[in-house]
């Protein structure tokens, strides 16, 4: 019996995979990951990402969003939409959240979008993956008292904001940075593998050369296993049942 692995956020849809997607979805399976969670960032995104997991129906899952760097270049109205008339094909809402790094939308205006996919998530009853970058604080500030499963996608703030998040019942997904930047393997001394799920963020964040892609998420665990000192399958099976309660998927 090998490890089974979920990739619990990448992005499929990316053009970069239009050549060579049935390959990448692929290699995956070889490499023992079981389910990929593909997530949009805006409207035509969200849309290719449904028909990435209608083609691959079973095996890849998604999550519709609208990333803070997408304010300002279109409507989020379009995405809740959107978010509605497909609630029951998705798995989360998301990638949500703030960015004080990259978006060129105000803290106000980008706080008031993510408010009103933080309230989506409590109506349609699904997880909320966010993407917070230099704002964690904030975020969690601004969900601790919501009622929703909340993601913290490819985390990399402080360990006492880590251990908050925790406690609130929330998840920390680390991606393949833990495979080579001390910031988040530091990180990884610190979570508790009850809240933990692994992503590769693809094509983002490589612990190879060149494009990520779901097959390498194997690196990441490998990683965390050494890390934690506990064997392979245990650490498998662990986060594949924190993966599945989170997202619903029941394989």
């Amino acid at each position: 019996m090998s490890m089974e692995l979920a990739d619990i956020h990448c992005h499929l849809n990316f053009y970069n995979f239009n050549g060579d997607r049935d390959e990448v979805i692929q290699r995956a399976k070889v490499s023992g990951v079981v389910f990929v969670i593909d997530s949009g960032f805006d409207y035509p995104s969200n849309e290719r990402s449904l028909r990435i997991s209608e083609k691959y129906d079973g095996y890849v899952y998604s999550t519709l969003g609208f990333s803070p760097n997408r304010i300002g270049k279109s409507d989020y109205r379009y995405a809740i939409d959107q978010i509605l008339e497909f609630s029951d094909r998705i798995v989360g809402v998301g990638e949500v959240g703030i960015d004080l790094k990259k978006s060129k939308a105000g803290y106000e205006k980008q706080k008031e979008v993510f408010l009103e996919f933080v309230k989506l998530a409590e109506e349609i009853d699904k997880p909320l993956v966010i993407h917070a970058r230099k704002a964690e604080e904030r975020v969690f500030n601004l969900i601790k008292n919501r009622d929703v499963t909340a993601v913290f996608h490819c985390y990399t703030g402080s360990e006492s904001l880590l251990r908050q998040i925790q406690d609130a019942g929330f998840y920390i997904s680390l991606s393949t940075l833990v495979c080579f930047a001390d910031n988040v393997e530091k990180l990884a001394r610190h979570v508790s593998i009850d809240n933990l799920l692994l992503e590769t963020d693809s094509p983002f964040l490589s612990p190879v050369k060149g494009r990520n892609e779901p097959s390498n998420v194997k690196y990441a665990y490998q990683k965390i296993s050494q890390i934690m000192d506990i064997n392979n399958d245990e650490v498998s099976n662990k986060l594949i049942k924190n993966a599945g309660e989170v997202f619903d998927i029941h394989l």
